[in-house]
């Protein structure tokens, strides 16, 4: 497995995958907000994946994007 890739689902990231918390924390949006958003198409929590197949996997995603997204929310709130 190549050393840049998720130890759960074995795909490969940029950087430090981040779960649903550290996700809220940045966002704010709640746990239960960001899975309700990720199934109908966020264009940030789409780009989420889960660790496993069960449904009750971790739901992952990389702190890059996070942070580019939270970037990019404040700049049109200016």
């Amino acid at each position: 497995m190549p050393e840049n890739s998720c130890e759960h689902c074995g795909r490969v990231r940029r950087d430090r995958v981040l779960n649903i918390r550290q996700i809220s924390d940045r966002t704010g949006h709640t746990p239960d907000r960001i899975r309700h958003l990720r199934v109908t198409g966020h264009p940030l929590y789409s780009q989420a994946w889960k660790a496993g197949d069960a449904s009750n996997s971790p739901l992952l995603l990389e702190a890059s994007v996070v942070e580019e997204w939270v970037k990019s929310r404040r700049g049109l709130s200016l």
